[in-house]
């Protein structure tokens, strides 16, 4: 599948502005990476992380975000996930990440679970959203 079209864009927005992308997925390293390359997006990050090389658990499990954390060298306030599915989100708010919520369809913010701190239509909306919050625009 490509990436949606507003992906690209954000994700070198975000770059630009001296954020360190990662993806941690469920997925294995070989189809991530597969899916990346094809999506022309695989250059965009500094780091990949998946469940059978890294997390070695699949969120929202605790252990797949401090795994992650650990790796980076970095302190769970320092994280950010964005992700389209409401479960990514609380299990990375639940062990102290920040979170944002791309609300593609037939998604939607929980009124049971924790607020992710970004939200929006789509990847650009979010990235706008982490720059200004951070003083980086």
């Amino acid at each position: 599948m490509p990436p949606y079209p507003d992906v690209p864009g954000a994700l070198q927005r975000l770059k630009a502005a001296g954020f360190h992308l990662f993806t941690l997925t469920d997925n294995t390293a070989t189809i991530s990476g597969r899916q990346l390359t094809h999506g022309g997006l695989i250059d965009l990050f500094d780091h990949r992380f998946s469940v059978d090389d890294t997390a070695k658990r699949h969120k929202p499990a605790p252990e797949a975000y401090a795994e992650v954390t650990r790796a980076l060298g970095a302190s769970s306030a320092e994280m950010c996930m964005v992700a389209c599915h409401t479960w990514d989100t609380i299990g990375a708010q639940a062990v102290g990440w920040e979170a944002g919520l791309i609300k593609r369809v037939n998604n939607d913010v929980l009124d049971t679970a924790a607020q992710p701190q970004y939200v929006g239509k789509d990847l650009n909306a979010i990235a706008v959203q982490i720059i200004a919050r951070n003083g980086r625009g």
